[in-house]
């Protein structure tokens, strides 16, 4: 049984805007929707309203309005929380552990997923920090902003207080960080070693940062679990006019009246977009929302190397063998297959190339089922490894990079999906409940989370549950293979990912 309680008496912290009256449970101070700052409709986020007396921080505060109802795509195993919706999302939340006589924890920063477009600090019930805070020993903050329309519409043509609107939602997480850095001693963390990490579209948030000179002074290192995805989730500055110019056409708002805007409900901006986005598909404009290279934001790593200011902060690069796997395969066709019946399943997916991938595939993962390569993942892998390769040209020798391999039992048990790390990392395994299995949930708990917390602490990954961790060099392409029993490999996949990311299905986002 849960040992730990509600405490009865709250604690109370000084802000530079005010006092907060948080929760105390087990020995962990939780602090829900602070808000770090609050912005005017498309414009740049500036700080909060100082306040007078004590504000409650107990109930979540609202996130960023979605352009479609919740609808977890199948790689999302979790439980999943129902959030209040609204424009005032720039807000975060605090798990912190008791401290003593002024010692100064290390701060860990969590970036969620969903691209620029949806999602929220706490989707999942495996996003809660109570864990990794109370037997971790570190400050767990997770953060709302602006995502898809309000995020990233780019209204530069239409006035210059709208010469940034395209990347404020970016512009939210740097003024969070600022926020964190300027305030979180008063919960017992320290300012001067905090970690960014993030998932998918939270990974990408984490080397926006990377890149954003602003945003250098706030932290120290990061983690990218499955975000260095390329193509899908970079948009040109061309594309996101014509984006932006259709809409208020549709709307029937000009640059003479571009006042409007600010009155336009959200829903009317939403409907407008889905009337214009077939169209401009149609036309090859990229429709989906995301940062835009301009004079606040250089550009994505993997496309212009890293910028100055942080391209020596140690980070690590972190994927899943099976990512956004669509095979159209149950539990009990699989089960019920031969070894026969899986080369011939291969070889119509993959037609002449099947050969020399199972070998490669058998080279590479000899432990593996080879129907698991059906499963496997390019898509992430490659944009990965070579936005890792573009780190590593700093000779810090403090580029780490992952691969989570492991077969869960679901489905026939299959290679572990997109964002299937993340409740090992939070010591959340539990609330996802087909990852905690017998013995391995657990093992793999104490793996993922400990060199989450070793990197956080020390900025290095290496831990007990692993055999030695190499990091990446422009000479040696190592790889952590996270595996029912683990390796570090050098080159293990990188003929294998290419030939198959040439023969494999492709896989689509379109954000409508």
């Amino acid at each position: 049984m849960n040992q730990y309680t509600f405490e009865i008496q709250k604690p109370v912290v000084q802000t530079k805007f005010g006092q907060l009256r948080g929760v105390t449970y087990g020995d962990v101070n939780i602090f829900m929707g602070i808000p770090y700052a609050r912005a005017k409709r498309f414009h740049m986020p500036e700080e909060p309203q100082a306040w007078t007396g004590i504000k409650n921080a107990y109930t979540y505060g609202p996130i960023t309005p979605q352009m479609m109802p919740p609808n977890p795509p199948p790689y999302y195993r979790g439980l999943h929380m129902l959030q209040k919706q609204g424009e005032d999302c720039q807000n975060l939340n605090i798990w912190a552990p008791k401290t003593l006589n002024g010692e100064k924890k290390p701060v860990f920063v969590w970036m969620h997923g969903g691209g620029y477009f949806a999602g929220n600090a706490l989707e999942e019930y495996s996003f809660d920090g109570f864990n990794l805070a109370h037997y971790g020993d570190v400050i767990f903050v997770s953060i709302n902003h602006r995502l898809n329309i309000l995020g990233h519409l780019n209204l530069a043509d239409y006035g210059e207080e709208f010469s940034n609107s395209v990347n404020v939602g970016i512009a939210d997480l740097v003024a969070a960080l600022k926020w964190i850095h300027e305030n979180i001693a008063a919960f017992g963390g320290d300012p001067e070693n905090v970690t960014l990490c993030g998932h998918s579209g939270g990974g990408g948030k984490v080397q926006c940062m990377y890149q954003l000179e602003e945003a250098a002074p706030y932290f120290q290192r990061g983690i990218v679990l499955s975000g260095a995805l390329k193509g899908a989730l970079e948009m040109s500055d061309h594309d996101s006019r014509q984006i932006a110019k259709s809409i208020l056409e549709e709307l029937g708002i000009t640059r003479e009246t571009i006042e409007k805007i600010y009155e336009v409900p959200y829903e009317e901006l939403v409907a407008a977009y889905r009337k214009a986005a077939p169209k401009l598909r149609e036309a090859g404009v990229n429709c989906n929302w995301s940062p835009v290279p301009n004079d606040f934001f250089p550009g994505f790593p993997g496309t212009v190397g890293f910028a100055p200011g942080s391209a020596d902060k140690p980070i690590i690069y972190g994927s899943t063998l099976g990512e956004f796997a669509n095979v159209p395969l149950d539990a009990d066709e699989k089960m019920a297959m031969t070894e026969e019946e899986k080369l011939r399943f291969l070889r119509e997916r993959f037609d002449s190339q099947v050969d020399h991938l199972i070998d490669l595939f058998r080279k590479a993962y000899p432990t593996h089922d080879i129907l698991d390569l059906a499963y496997m993942d390019s898509m992430v892998r490659i944009p990965t490894a070579a936005t890792a390769l573009e780190h590593a040209k700093n000779n810090k020798n403090n580029t780490y990079v992952f691969l989570a391999a492991y077969c869960a039992p679901e489905n026939g048990w299959i290679p572990l999906w997109h964002g299937g790390e993340v409740c090992y990392i939070f010591m959340n395994e539990d609330k996802v409940f087909v990852l905690n299995e017998p013995v391995y949930g657990q093992k793999l708990a104490n793996i993922f989370s400990t060199l989450v917390l070793n990197f956080t602490k020390y900025g290095d990954p290496n831990n007990k549950y692993l055999p030695k961790w190499e990091p990446m060099s422009a000479v040696h392409h190592h790889t952590m293979i996270i595996d029912r029993e683990c390796v570090c490999k050098e080159g293990h996949d990188e003929e294998l990912v290419a030939l198959f990311d040439q023969t494999s299905p492709k896989i689509s986002f379109n954000f409508i």
